[in-house]
């Protein structure tokens, strides 16, 4: 009588298949979550450059167009200088804007800049007749305010956005009644053609303020105060003047060709396999070292402001 033959793997051999699958599978579990690490410091590290960059295009297309129709110093028609009312501030305060380009330099702070500058409206505010010398009314091709344009055009003051200028002027007005017959508080210093267009006199002021651990960049545009970026460590400006001259706070802002802006952004994403030394130099002040677990990336860029030398 023939006996089965039993095939199979003895309680030996099954538990050290087992061990080595066991020791397989943790180096394997280690090169994933070592690759994966990578992988995630590497998005991590391309989307703080790519904040940096958006931060700082964004900051050199705004302060490109300071002066844009104002010159470097603004002045109300009648030779008074510009001011507004602060809005976006507590109390709302009356601030006087002698030139278009004010600079705030701290040697052991953040940078402050607040710059002048006309804006466009969407769609675009045009005379539908002539303007006359003299006079004070204007007759527009739309209403301020409403549909298809912006609720928040022009106002009278006390408002922050009281005041206009006219393509082919280098003065500003001030608005008293924003309406399709548009009346003014100073009298056209010059005729004005038909089909001219109206643009708003806007400011706009950088700033970092403290929030959680690092600082949030705003841009205050004396109405509202807009967050940028809620991880910003470092502002700085830095001044060209026409004599070639780079400084950080100009004796005479008429003189300003170009604005240097300098950025230190810090990553949202925590690296605990990291540890940040480094010592980061923007204009006359130095950051760091953090000894954090954040990478951070320093941007710079010199924008040329053409319209302050006209």
């Amino acid at each position: 009588m023939k006996r089965d033959v039993c095939t199979g793997m003895t309680l030996v051999e099954l538990l050290v298949a087992m061990a080595i699958a066991g020791l397989v599978g943790s180096m394997i579990l280690q090169l994933v979550i070592s690759f994966q690490s990578r992988v995630l410091t590497e998005i991590s590290r391309n989307d703080l450059q790519d904040r940096a960059e958006r931060l700082i295009r964004f900051l050199a297309s705004d302060i490109r167009d300071a002066a844009f129709l104002l010159g470097p110093v603004p002045q109300v028609a009648g030779g008074t200088p510009l001011s507004l009312v602060h809005d976006s501030l507590s109390g709302d305060p009356l601030e006087v804007l002698p030139f278009s380009i004010l600079a705030d330099d701290y040697t052991d702070e953040d940078d402050r800049l607040t710059i002048v500058k006309a804006v466009s409206f969407a769609p675009p505010l045009r005379l539908a007749q002539p303007g006359v010398s003299g006079e004070t009314g204007l007759v527009l091709t739309r209403r301020p305010n409403r549909s298809p344009g912006s609720s928040r055009e022009l106002q009278p003051a006390p408002e922050a956005i009281n005041h206009l200028v006219l393509a082919n002027h280098r003065v500003c007005y001030a608005v008293h009644l924003a309406d399709l017959r548009l009346q003014l508080n100073q009298p056209l210093m010059e005729d004005v053609p038909v089909g001219t267009e109206l643009l708003g006199v806007r400011v706009y002021n950088y700033q970092l303020d403290p929030f959680a651990g690092s600082k949030r960049l705003r841009r205050d545009d004396f109405t509202s105060r807009n967050i940028l970026d809620d991880a910003v460590d470092g502002l700085q400006f830095e001044y060209l003047l026409n004599d070639g001259s780079l400084v950080n706070r100009p004796t005479r802002p008429q003189d300003v060709r170009g604005v240097r802006i300098s950025l230190l952004v810090r990553d949202l994403r925590a690296d605990r396999n990291y540890t940040n030394e480094t010592v980061y130099t923007l204009g006359n002040r130095t950051y760091g070292p953090f000894r954090d677990h954040h990478r951070r990336s320093l941007v710079s860029q010199l924008v040329e402001v053409k319209n302050h030398a006209l």
